[in-house]
């Protein structure tokens, strides 16, 4: 028989009073390390020392975690040196520094983020913790050499990922779990906002839709 999860609130399990064998065993953490795995080719648990939170739906789903001894700065170089993701904060001399800095301004230390607007993987780091989750939804974009942000999909990001993780009692989510507790369904739902800026579509006008958006995976 399958098991199905209802996600309300702050529900996400803690190192206290469960094991951190099961802590690892659980789909979220197998969600986060799959992504982890398709970008560096590196097993996430492999830096794993103790798993101190699970992020459950309406959440983000990954894991906060302390570095295994002597793989932080191991960790470091791979994120660092990698193309697959972006740094939020790429520096002051950057042409768009000031408002990528905003968004690692929210982060545990140096944050990093898969490019594209689907799904996408985030990283948070400082000297002992680390945060991997998935986003629903992507918003960073590269075009000519340039990162900028996809307008709709920052909203979906702040009213989706940034809402289930700071203020998840917005949000509510279901997930069925097979008898292997994988997910067979996932799904979130919560409030929706797109802008669509003026184009021949709109008749040259900014068009602003509101209303309740279910993501996930079917």
């Amino acid at each position: 028989m399958g098991e199905l999860q209802l996600g309300f609130g702050r529900n996400s399990p803690l190192a206290t009073g469960t094991s951190q064998l099961e802590l690892r065993g659980r789909w979220e953490v197998s969600n986060a390390a799959t992504a982890f795995q398709r970008l560096f080719h590196v097993s996430l648990l492999s830096f794993v020392g103790r798993v101190v939170r699970v992020f459950s739906p309406p959440q983000s789903p990954g894991l906060l975690f302390e570095f295994g001894p002597g793989m932080k700065d191991r960790f470091a170089r791979l994120i660092g040196q990698h193309t697959a993701v972006t740094p939020d904060n790429p520096g002051i001399g950057h042409r768009d520094a000031w408002w990528r800095r905003l968004a690692a301004g929210a982060a545990i230390g140096a944050s990093f983020r898969e490019e594209g607007t689907q799904t996408s993987l985030h990283i948070a780091f400082n000297e002992t913790l680390c945060d991997v989750h998935v986003d629903r939804n992507g918003f960073v974009i590269t075009e000519g050499g340039f990162t900028h942000w996809d307008l709709n999909g920052l909203l979906r990001h702040l009213t989706l990922d940034l809402a289930g993780d700071k203020a998840p009692w917005l949000l509510g989510s279901a997930t069925y779990l097979d008898r292997r507790q994988r997910p067979l369904v996932q799904a979130t739902v919560g409030p929706w906002l797109t802008v669509d800026l003026p184009s021949r579509e709109t008749g040259d006008r900014t068009a602003v839709k509101i209303g309740f958006v279910v993501r996930g995976s079917f």
